[in-house]
């Protein structure tokens, strides 16, 4: 399957040499590069993609707006923050208005690539190098996650969960679980469809604020 990805960046040099890194990765091109929200929406209203590399810095139509905006039009689109900003209130802003991921533009390539990949699979990513400011997010008392029902998960989706927080793809966790991959991804399905969880992001989310998970499970995935 050949992912089809859009990049919006105001900086063109970076946005340029970015779409250029990404048509080296096998299985990946690059279809729509935009300069601001506006142009980026307006792309996307004539080319499908299934990944978004989204800054949050961009005139016209910063990333906060375009990203609530492309929720509500393409909600099947991923969205990967890639920025420069790594401050708690703005991960948690971003958290919140439901991205899949977050990532900081001086990360090295190798990871945008896993990062991508794990992405279009699970459904989310976070950087490594992040996971103690999403922890502390997730731990403050400021920080409300409460907007779906009391879910009481069942042991295999539970399982589920916690191994995809640790990094696994669906094949890894299939062998640890002795299923098929196959059965792995029905979970997932199940998971967000039978609680009402947009993606399995929200439901590791929700496991963590509610401490269904220990917060630790996120260390575990570096």
């Amino acid at each position: 399957m050949m992912l089809r990805i859009a990049i919006a960046d105001d900086h063109t040099l970076f946005r340029r040499s970015l779409a250029l890194l990404i048509g080296t990765f096998e299985q990946m091109k690059v279809v729509i590069e935009a300069g601001n929200g506006i142009e980026l929406i307006k792309k996307l209203d004539l080319t499908e993609v299934e990944i978004l590399l989204l800054d949050l810095q961009m005139p016209e139509l910063n990333g906060f707006e375009a990203c609530k905006k492309i929720k509500e039009l393409y909600p099947d689109i991923k969205i990967l923050i890639l920025t420069q900003m790594n401050e708690t209130e703005t991960i948690k802003k971003a958290i919140a208005l439901g991205v899949n991921g977050y990532f900081t533009k001086n990360t090295p390539p190798k990871e945008l690539k896993d990062a991508i990949w794990k992405l279009q699979d699970d459904g989310f990513y976070f950087e490594n190098s992040l996971t103690s400011v999403i922890k502390e997010i997730l731990d403050n008392q400021s920080f409300k996650f409460d907007t779906y029902k009391e879910v009481k998960f069942t042991t295999r989706e539970l399982e589920i969960i916690k191994f995809t927080v640790k990094g696994l793809k669906a094949r890894e966790i299939a062998q640890k679980l002795f299923i098929s991959t196959k059965t792995v991804n029905s979970h997932k399905q199940n998971i967000q469809q039978k609680y009402g969880f947009e993606t399995m992001m929200s439901a590791i989310l929700y496991c963590i604020y509610h401490k269904i998970i220990d917060l630790n499970c996120l260390e575990e995935n570096i």
